[in-house]
């Protein structure tokens, strides 16, 4: 009696009957089986072999389709799987035998299969139709002797099992194989469909020279018939395909050489007369140690070939470029220099390769990092930045970066084209130095007309002032001279934003206000005939940029708006949100994707001519008369504009008026704080201040200021008498203001000795100039504050109780402090 463990079997019929007919074939003898069932075994022809009668099984049974598909999925719960099911054809009312194994494998694809038929019932034609061709499915026809069923239980139950095994072990399907009499026949078909999922052509000759296997793959390339190839002589296959080479020769000649090495490896490139390019490879077979044929593979590398060859021809390509063209990879290391790189910076590829970009060839990091993030952003960056060559020197380059991106989209690597415009710079530099050089008297003249302009009510108001004149009349009086004084600040802010460009200190600014304030003052003081209106968005968003810029963007477009309309008319300001998307910024080369929010001055003035309107933010230009008109005012908008990353659009048509679109980048969730402009003036403590000035006005005014304010002050015409009075009087001085620019001795050298009289010395420096080689002179030592002329009363005031009451000299402080009058 076997002690393996039986196999499990599964006989699905709706006659109960065969289930017992079944189970007296297939389960051991019993020795307490009837005398009758002896007989009828002895009549009918049915005893079985010793060695069959031996065979193990257990068998379970269903009577309907649904029953027996509920049997095959419990015993795969229980990881004890049927190896075999005879199924009945008919089995009415339920499903009949073919819907039972196509739902039975479904869920066991493994499960080996006879199906009980008579001649009567479905053709093998029909079941294939139904079920597919499987090497699982057996028809045993009706009716069936027990010596039959024995046969293909045990078959088709050993075949289970070695289907098993090979999927547990190839070691152990070595073994199985070996015990089998079609050893080699079941090994190529193991192998065949891993032969069809392979992207290279497969072809397999065993040791005799015939061609035992190959995959679709092999017989496309090729363009051959599979009747051609099929256990034939792989000479004639050869002598089918040489026609399509370009070297058939040698494609022969090394088809003979491995014949004659049957252990030999070979890899060689075959090209087609087609064009197709393939990496030949082949090894010997083995079994074992034994060499039992040889595999062939054909690789298709036409693509891969023809990238190359574009590949080199693009280099040379860039290499004939005069641009510095780069490739890095996302860390920023180097995969790609020409020679054009080779020649503007210096270095060659064998010095730069794989050397990541950030550490040698750009000066400044930051803005290096912020372009990177921009390009990783929008998938581009243009700009110019300044880059060092191997000498160490710096050099200005016009970039061009590209993000490169791989098939799935993700970042690959990052192409950057630099064009050299060192030279180009400074020749610009030489041209608007000449420009500028040649339109000073221009600019001599319009200043003078605006300043006489400016200085005429100031002289006339003085002496009414002095005669004493009832308050409402002197109140008016003062009002023109302050107006008169903020005209002439603007005027020189104007000017010095100008000459140096246009920079500021950044922080949320919302724009609603300043358009209010602008309506304001030009209700106030522009003429009766011009009326002002103001439309501005409920929920407008703020921007990141500097007040007062914004504040003289408004008031320059309302001053070119007033010029326009000599004989009246309205301007009307309005403010905007505007999210520019991909399609508007296709349309304005200028705007980029975002939030902006738009500033908007329209006039019903005379217009601008079609002529001239493509000059109109050029320095120095101007429709004006002479003397009239400085050519600023535009220019500076634009540079304020293209400061804070905004554009404009202008739109005027001549005697129809005209409308600036200012376009600002907005920041919608920034927070903007409605108290800063709510700042209460401090009070001084009765503290001492030692005021350096050489101007007396200034110096006797800022005295009067500080005194009506809780303050003493001591009164310095130039720095050596200020340094006299600290020597005498530095334990009650609290604070030190003085002036940069004085003859005699200047503020920085004053501050030099006032550090070494007393090195925690607090010093307010105020200039006319914001940039100044003395001042940053004076920054290093450690000034408290700096106030730039004409400053406010109330930055005075804030500045010097922040100095006063704050930390030991260090950084300069300034102060947030809205202006209320100037000095």
């Amino acid at each position: 009696m076997s002690t393996r463990t039986p196999y499990r079997i599964l006989v699905v019929d709706d006659n109960v009957a065969i289930h017992a007919d079944f189970r007296k074939i297939l389960m051991p003898k019993d020795p307490g089986m009837s005398d009758m069932s002896e007989a009828e075994a002895a009549l009918f022809g049915d005893e079985m072999p010793a060695e069959v009668a031996e065979t193990n099984y257990e068998v379970d049974s269903a009577t309907q389709g649904e029953e027996g598909l509920h049997l095959v999925r419990k015993s795969l719960q229980e990881k004890r799987p049927y190896a075999l099911a005879f199924v009945d054809v008919r089995m009415p009312p339920g499903w009949d035998g073919i819907e039972t194994i196509g739902q039975i494998w479904k869920v066991d694809p493994t499960l080996q299969v006879v199906i009980c038929t008579a001649y009567s019932d479905y053709s093998w034609e029909e079941m294939v139709s139904k079920l597919g061709r499987s090497a699982n499915l057996l028809i045993l026809k009706k009716p069936f002797d027990s010596v039959a069923v024995h046969q293909l239980a045990c078959a088709m139950t050993e075949k289970w099992s070695l289907s098993r095994q090979q999927k547990t072990s190839m070691a152990g399907l070595e073994s199985l194989v070996g015990q089998q009499t079609d050893q080699l026949q079941k090994l190529l078909s193991l192998t065949q469909a891993t032969l069809d999922a392979t992207a290279d052509g497969i072809l397999v000759i065993d040791k005799n020279g015939k061609m035992a296997g190959f995959n679709q793959k092999f017989l496309g390339i090729w363009n051959l018939p599979p009747s051609l190839i099929d256990s034939k002589p792989y000479g004639d296959m050869v002598n089918a395909v040489l026609w399509q080479l370009q070297d058939p020769e040698a494609f022969l000649k090394r088809f003979q050489e491995l014949s004659e090495k049957p252990d030999a490896e070979s890899f060689d490139i075959v090209e087609f007369n087609d064009g197709r390019v393939f990496e030949r490879l082949s090894q010997p077979q083995k079994l074992g140690a034994e060499i039992v044929g040889r595999v062939w593979s054909f690789r298709d590398i036409t693509n891969h070939r023809e990238a190359e060859r574009k590949i080199v021809e693009q280099a040379g390509l860039l290499d004939l470029a005069q641009d510095a063209i780069f490739v890095c990879d996302m860390g920023n290391r180097i995969t790609f220099w020409n020679k054009g790189s080779h020649s503007l910076f210096g270095w060659t590829t064998e010095e730069v390769a794989g050397r990541a970009v950030s550490e040698f060839l750009y000066v400044d990091r930051e803005a290096f990092q912020k372009a990177q993030l921009e390009l990783l952003q929008a998938g581009e960056w243009n700009g110019e930045m300044e880059q060092l060559n191997q000498a160490g020197e710096t050099i200005v380059m016009s970039s061009r970066w590209t993000l490169v991106r791989g098939d799935s989209g993700e970042p690959k690597s990052i192409l950057a084209i630099n064009t050299d415009v060192t030279e180009r710079k400074k020749m610009e530099a030489r041209f608007l130095r000449t420009q500028r050089m040649q339109s000073i008297g221009i600019l001599a003249s319009g200043v003078a007309h605006d300043l006489n302009n400016i200085l005429s009510p100031i002289m006339m108001s003085v002496p009414l002032l002095r005669m004493g004149l009832p308050p409402e009349d002197s109140e008016q009086l003062i009002h023109n001279v302050e107006i008169s004084a903020q005209r002439g600040a603007e005027i020189v802010k104007q000017l010095l934003a100008f000459g140096r460009g246009v920079e500021g200190d950044k922080a949320v600014v919302q724009l609603r206000h300043l358009v209010k304030e602008i309506s304001q003052i030009v209700e106030e003081t522009f003429p009766k005939d011009i009326t002002i209106k103001s439309d501005v968005a409920a929920d407008l968003w703020p921007i990141i940029g500097d007040s007062t810029q914004m504040h003289q963007v408004l008031l320059n477009l309302c001053i070119n708006a007033r010029d326009a309309m000599p004989d009246g008319g309205s301007i009307t300001l309005a403010a905007e949100n505007l999210s520019i998307d991909e399609n508007y910024a296709q349309m304005d080369t200028e705007a980029k994707v975002g939030p902006y929010v738009v500033l908007r001055a329209t006039d019903t003035g005379t217009g601008i001519p079609a002529a001239v309107l493509d000059k109109i933010f050029d320095p120095f230009f101007t429709t004006k008369e002479q003397g009239k008109g400085t050519g600023l005012g535009l220019s500076t908008v634009m540079g304020i504009a293209r400061s804070h990353g905004g554009f404009i659009n202008v739109n005027s048509e001549a005697g129809k008026g005209t409308t600036f679109n200012i376009h600002i980048p907005s920041a919608p969730d920034a927070e903007y704080d409605e108290t800063i402009r709510q700042v209460k003036i401090p009070k001084g403590e009765g503290e001492t201040i030692l005021l350096v000035d050489d101007e007396e006005t200034v110096l006797h005014a800022t005295s009067k200021l500080l005194e009506m304010n809780g303050y003493k002050t001591l009164p310095s015409a130039n720095g050596v008498e200020a340094l006299a009075t600290f020597a005498q009087q530095k334990s009650w001085i609290a604070a030190v203001v003085t002036d940069v620019m004085m003859p005699v001795m200047d503020g920085a050298a004053m501050m030099r000795v006032l550090k070494r009289l007393d090195p925690g010395v607090k010093v307010l420096a105020t200039s006319g100039l914001e940039q100044d080689s003395r001042f940053e002179e004076m920054q290093k030592m450690g000034i408290s504050g700096f106030l730039a002329k004409p400053y406010t009363a109330e930055k005075l005031l804030c500045l010097l109780r922040e100095a006063i009451d704050g930390p030991p000299p260090g950084e300069v402080v300034e102060s947030q402090a809205a202006d209320s009058g100037d000095v």
